[in-house]
């Protein structure tokens, strides 16, 4: 038993450490970590909670570590899994606030967070084709994503209002396919 809770820490740990960006930013770890080497979760799970992370407050990653945490271990798994997600974060935060100044004037600095960006683009690309396989092959939902992608970046649409409506036509055509195969 004291095993899962260290296993579950030390996963969210190492995933917490090397995850920098956004939450998306940490989708290709997650998979690697909890389908992939713990066998968790299925592919088609995570990207179910990654849906569901993006639509409650909070960070992505603390509300899938939370998550997956409770799946694996209950209440003390949700607690220990969201404790590891954001104890890296704390204590690199914390070392650096004390050398903030001298971190603000270092070139180097500026080139290692240039690559930081450069590794975190790659790493949401990279979780958008995760995102994209586990998303299923029918017309509509190619459809709700271009109208979507649209939507955000042409009209520049609050991303809530456009979420809100891809729910309501998801749900909508749901009714009716499940309709058709009655």
């Amino acid at each position: 038993m004291f095993r899962k809770y260290f296993n579950l820490f030390f996963s969210f740990f190492k995933i917490g450490l090397f995850t920098f960006g956004s939450g998306y930013a940490m989708i290709t770890l997650l998979k690697k970590e909890i389908v992939e080497e713990r066998g968790w979760m299925s592919e088609r799970n995570i990207a179910d909670i990654i849906a569901i992370a993006e639509s409650t407050p909070g960070s992505i990653s603390v509300s899938s570590a939370t998550f997956i945490g409770y799946r694996v271990g209950g209440y003390l798994g949700a607690i220990i899994a969201t404790l590891g997600i954001i104890m890296p974060s704390v204590f690199i935060m914390t070392i650096v606030s004390f050398f903030m100044k001298e971190f603000a004037a270092n070139v180097y600095v500026d080139y290692a967070f240039a690559g930081v960006r450069c590794a975190v683009l790659v790493l949401i690309i990279n979780a958008t084709f995760i995102l994209f396989k586990e998303m299923g092959k029918y017309y509509l939902n190619y459809i709700v994503m271009a109208v979507s992608f649209v939507l955000l970046v042409v009209f520049k649409m609050n991303v809530v209002t456009i979420l809100i409506l891809d729910i309501i036509v998801s749900l909508i055509a749901s009714h009716y396919v499940l309709e058709d195969e009655r």
